[in-house]
């Protein structure tokens, strides 16, 4: 006899999500950016994973671009805009590799662990050294996609050096948004614009 597989899904904020495997689960980081966030008409998130947080800002009546570097992650994506009745531009990217033209709010909730683990799947969580091997190429390009009155929701570690990363881009006024604590660490949500 073949056991039935059952689908796990999850609801938040009226949202739900059907969970894929390979794709990184909503989690404290991702309710921390959608509790927080105030998008603008026009919206970029990077790494979109389960497509939560681009659904909830299509919902929210915005024009919303997502991507992932993950084929599993955007098929995730748009059987949940899909279930959830919304319209999404879904592409296939390696940050800003495939994407055009500013817009008023970039959403990133990246991989922000200070670890080097290999395994499969590591990705999803991965910063590299100090945490910032992902974040950093995105700072590095982010202004040239976003509009001059827009800003960046970003989650990042406190086991990382966020001094340092404010110091080495000077160009954006860090605002922290958010934070939300455990044993082991404090996750902040920065807001991040362009100075003037």
């Amino acid at each position: 006899m073949v056991e039935a597989v059952i689908i796990p899904y999850e609801k938040y904020l009226g949202i739900a999500i059907e969970h894929c495997q390979d794709v990184y689960r909503p989690a404290e980081d991702t309710f921390l950016v959608m509790d927080n966030i105030i998008p603008g008409n026009r919206v970029l998130e990077i790494g979109c994973g389960t497509g939560i947080i681009s659904i909830y800002c299509a919902r929210m009546g915005r024009t919303v671009t997502c991507c992932d570097i993950s084929q599993k992650a955007l098929e995730c994506t748009e059987k949940n805009a899909i279930r959830n009745r919304v319209s999404l531009t879904i592409l296939n990217s390696s940050l800003f590799s495939n994407i055009d033209g500013k817009f008023d709010t970039i959403i990133f909730n990246p991989p922000y662990l200070p670890v080097e683990d290999r395994i499969e799947g590591a990705e999803q969580w991965n910063g590299g050294e100090d945490g910032f091997s992902v974040i950093g190429p995105f700072l590095d390009k982010a202004d040239m996609f976003l509009d001059s009155a827009g800003s960046i929701y970003i989650i990042i570690s406190s086991l990382t050096d966020v001094d340092s990363l404010k110091a080495k881009y000077e160009k954006f006024v860090f605002k922290e948004k958010a934070r939300e604590s455990f044993f082991f660490e404090t996750l902040f949500l920065y807001q991040l614009f362009m100075k003037m």
